[in-house]
């Protein structure tokens, strides 16, 4: 009998235990979850500056994104980001919901739902692939870890104490990436010698091209911060890694250098190709067989356009001016040819030709016109008597055109690709005219 009812106490005494299984220190689960998910609340608002995330939605496809965020107990947020537009305060709801643990989700749209738009002229249906909930994973000395969701982006995050000049500066972070166009180039200096590197940007993701390889490629996304850049993942180069480039002082338009052992590299401006590169006449072949130079708006704000070749190439006057030049190399038997186009009116896109047949040579490297004669087949519309003054000065430009190669004309193939490469081309006699041109 006494066995029985010992055999009963137990019994009853693992039931009770089994009843009761959430209790700890007195509460359940569910009190627990709550708890939790107000002590991140609180977390979040007890930040006097906020907290900034550098998240890169999709490493080795895209660059990163800085984003800035005040929280409240009353479940709204701010944001600030180095996103495109992104520099005026906006303010939307959060909320902290339980999955497997604290679970931060960004309810109403706000900066952070930018990358996940769709970029239509990229392809990108599903945006750069960002996401607007974070699992919380704890602390990790002052910053906070939170992980993503998607299976195929899963990574880490975090939340890290802000400062009050990250909020003055992150309209500055856009604007010094965008500068980084196709006016810089990467030099790498190690004891083997000095390569240089086309600069290549796409979504904040960064290929560096060797000059004297094209087949030679380095990528890394790049994050702006106050001192340089970030890359992520390290930028594997010269036989080093580097995690960071930083700002050179003084150097304006702005430089930027890292050291790694006996490799540095300088990602550098260059306002005039001619003084950084040897002229690549060379590469041009009669399968290239068209340069094309545009007096359109795209091609009249590139730096590669001088004022002084579109005053006094293109522009006529105020309503009229010349819309290309153009040397065609292959052209059939007639041999190379100069011409110059002018868009007729009445809208559409065909131009009125007038050419000069012209031998060309190239001598060190540069490239070098003459005049032989002009070419016979003359559109209709420099005939008509009322255009005799465009017939006139398009004789006068094409004669200009070929004096400025009197001591060669400088060729440098740039990074930029416009439906094709794109070439800087300067005169050597006039170093005033300089132009971008199209090989086709």
């Amino acid at each position: 009998m006494k066995k029985i009812l010992f055999l009963f106490a137990l019994v009853t005494l693992s039931a009770c235990q089994k009843n009761e299984p959430d209790l700890l220190l007195g509460k359940n689960a569910s009190q627990r979850i709550a708890e939790a998910n107000e002590q991140l609340k609180n977390t979040l608002s007890q930040a006097p500056n906020g907290w900034k995330m550098s998240y890169f939605p999709k490493k080795n496809s895209y660059g990163g994104f800085t984003f800035l965020m005040k929280f409240t107990t009353q479940g709204r947020v701010t944001m600030v980001s180095d996103y495109p537009n992104a520099a005026t305060p906006q303010e939307s709801s959060y909320q902290i919901q339980e999955s497997q643990g604290p679970l931060l989700v960004f309810t109403t749209k706000n900066y952070i739902h930018n990358l996940l738009e769709p970029i239509a002229e990229e392809r990108l249906y599903s945006g750069l692939e960002g996401e607007f909930q974070f699992a919380y994973m704890g602390r990790e000395g002052d910053k906070l870890k939170f992980r993503t969701q998607r299976k195929n982006t899963q990574q880490f995050v975090y939340l890290e104490p802000a400062t009050a000049s990250e909020w003055g500066n992150i309209q500055n972070l856009n604007t010094s990436l965008n500068a980084i166009d196709h006016t810089y180039y990467l030099k790498v200096t190690s004891s083997e010698g000095t390569e240089d590197y086309f600069v290549k940007p796409r979504l904040r993701l960064f290929s560096f091209v060797s000059m004297q390889n094209e087949e030679k490629v380095s990528k890394a996304g790049l994050i702006p911060t106050a001192d340089g850049f970030a890359f992520e993942p390290a930028l594997q180069i010269g036989g080093k890694n580097f995690s960071k480039i930083t700002a050179v002082p003084g150097t304006s338009p702005q430089n930027y250098t890292a050291t790694n052992g006996d490799v540095t590299i300088e990602l550098k401006h260059f306002s005039d190709p001619t003084l950084e590169f040897e002229s690549q006449g060379n590469r041009i072949t009669n399968g290239e067989n068209v340069f094309i130079l545009f007096g359109g708006e795209d091609f009249k704000n590139s730096p590669y356009m001088s004022p002084d070749f579109f005053r006094d190439f293109f522009r006529i006057d105020d309503q009229r001016k010349f819309l290309t030049y153009e040397l065609l190399f292959n052209t059939d038997g007639d041999g190379p040819l100069l011409r110059i186009g002018y868009l007729l009116p009445g809208g559409g896109t065909n131009q009125a030709y007038f050419a000069y047949k012209i031998n060309y040579e190239i001598r060190d490297k540069k490239i070098y016109l003459s005049f032989i004669e002009e070419y016979p087949d003359v559109d209709e519309f420099y005939l008509d008597p009322a255009n005799e003054d465009l017939l006139e000065l398009a004789r006068e430009r094409l004669t200009n055109f070929i004096a400025l190669s009197s001591q060669g004309l400088y060729l440098w193939k740039t990074p930029t690709v416009i439906l094709g490469p794109v070439s800087y081309i300067k005169s050597i006699a006039q170093p005033n005219y300089y132009f971008p041109a199209l090989s086709m």
